[in-house]
């Protein structure tokens, strides 16, 4: 036994004598029984134990705290301070060995107290820790009924239903914690993913204050899941969501017909998938409902887009047309339209002329830049494209094979051989797609 603990009982031991000295001497005064000799020495022990926990001796304290729940088994706050030391270990291998009693202080603690919030909350939070979710659920589920003030077990709550997919209870908490906090308004997407992950897709929309964003924003988080899907499982599930969110474009475009982003957000759903059919279709209904020219604009843009990739040429020009109609300024299309045309070398004097809008409203961007100066290589004005190449090279902030691949053509063609190898071996290295770059490289020669 160590030496503080000898004094400690040496003490206790002269109390015991004093008392009993004194009922003999007094015949008046009652003796203490021993049930009360022992609550005096457990709470004894229990505020040493404090003290020298407070100290930073913690196997001292320990010891002393055990010895009051020797005297004192019935002591709640006893029980809850030695868990806490368990629960404190550092050491992995100690913690797991000592958890089971930890857990066990903490559960007679809450039987002896059931009215305290700091038991039972520790106890919940251990019962996460040891992945008892459904325990951990009802600690709190009894705290929330115990202390309804206490509005962080609501939020805590909510989340623990969310894991556990139970949204209807977590609407409940929400709900109260909206209440009790004068914050509903701002719990609204919360509740929103609520409703959307139970299916009920109309109240999902009346959550919604911006149903645009809230479409954009589902569909792009939907993308970044399934291009960072690995197992089969993660690929189900995603498209799962995808199904979800399409579906509420849906009902966006019940209640709003005239909203853009429901049908192009529908659409591209449908083109990840392979439906391009289905893509077009969503679109073309979209061009039925909408109601702005830059809706128009979009929804024609898109369109093209997709034509061009699905390799429909003329398709793709009437949309880009229709685009510019209703928004003759749009630089990305005038960019992409003009480029286009340079490649299939037609109508060049046009493409010129919808290249020179997009450096009028941006001459610094490297990609228009390129464009233009590509138009006036395939127009055979050489030295007058090496000038805007060499600009395009100047403002490029990333590696860019195609620009490379084209100012070593340009390179070429105005007698600096060596210079073009260069740039094609860039273009090269920044992993090129082209068709003819390797050739252009061992024939050392520019090739249509």
């Amino acid at each position: 036994m160590k030496k503080g603990l000898v004094i400690i009982l040496s003490v206790l031991t002269v109390m015991v004598a004093v008392v009993s000295c004194g009922s003999a001497r007094h015949a008046s005064a009652d003796p203490l029984s021993d049930s009360a000799l022992n609550g005096y020495a457990g709470d004894y022990f229990f505020r040493e134990g404090v003290r020298l926990y407070n100290e930073g001796q913690m196997d001292a304290a320990m010891d002393l705290m055990s010895r009051s729940l020797d005297y004192d088994t019935a002591s709640a706050a006893t029980c809850y301070c030695m868990a806490q030391y368990y629960m404190s270990l550092r050491d992995r291998a100690l913690l797991e060995k000592y958890n089971p009693q930890a857990q066990q202080l903490l559960e007679r603690a809450v039987r002896l107290v059931p009215d305290n919030y700091w038991y039972r909350r520790l106890l919940a939070v251990n019962y996460l820790r040891e992945g008892r979710q459904a325990d951990a659920i009802g600690q709190y589920e009894e705290i929330a009924h115990r202390f309804p003030g206490r509005t962080d077990v609501l939020l805590t709550l909510a989340g623990l239903y969310d894991d556990a997919g139970d949204y209807e209870k977590e609407l409940r908490a929400l709900e109260r914690y909206g209440r009790l906090e004068d914050v509903a308004d701002e719990l609204k997407f919360q509740r929103f993913v609520c409703y959307l992950q139970m299916g009920e897709l109309d109240s999902a929309y009346y959550e919604s204050d911006n149903p645009a964003e809230v479409i954009e924003l589902l569909m792009s988080t939907t993308r970044d899941m399934i291009e960072k899907a690995e197992t089969n499982l993660d690929k189900i599930r995603c498209r799962q969501l995808l199904d979800v969110v399409m579906s509420f474009c849906d009902v966006v475009s019940s209640h709003e017909p005239q909203l853009a982003e429901a049908y192009t957000q529908k659409s591209i759903g449908y083109f990840w998938m392979g439906e391009n059919e289905e893509a077009l279709d969503a679109l073309t209904r979209g061009l039925k409902k909408v109601n702005t020219d830059r809706d128009k604009a979009m929804l024609y843009n898109l369109r093209g887009d997709y034509y061009h990739t699905l390799g429909e040429k003329q398709k793709m020009y009437a949309d880009y047309d229709s685009t510019l109609i209703y928004d003759p300024d749009n630089i990305n299309v005038l960019n992409n339209y003009a480029y286009y045309l340079s490649v299939e070398g037609r109508d060049l004097k046009k493409a010129l002329a919808m290249s020179a809008k997009t450096l009028e409203a941006e001459p610094l961007n490297s990609t228009y830049l390129d464009t233009y100066a590509w138009i006036l290589f395939k127009m055979k004005k050489y030295k007058e494209a090496l000038g805007y190449m060499e600009k395009a090279m100047r403002y490029l902030d990333r590696d860019n094979p195609e620009v490379y691949e084209h100012y070593g053509d340009v390179l070429f063609m105005c007698g600096e051989k060596e210079k073009a190898l260069e740039n094609w071996h860039k273009a090269l290295q920044a992993n090129s797609t082209s068709a003819t770059l390797d050739q252009k490289i061992k024939q050392q020669k520019y090739l249509e």
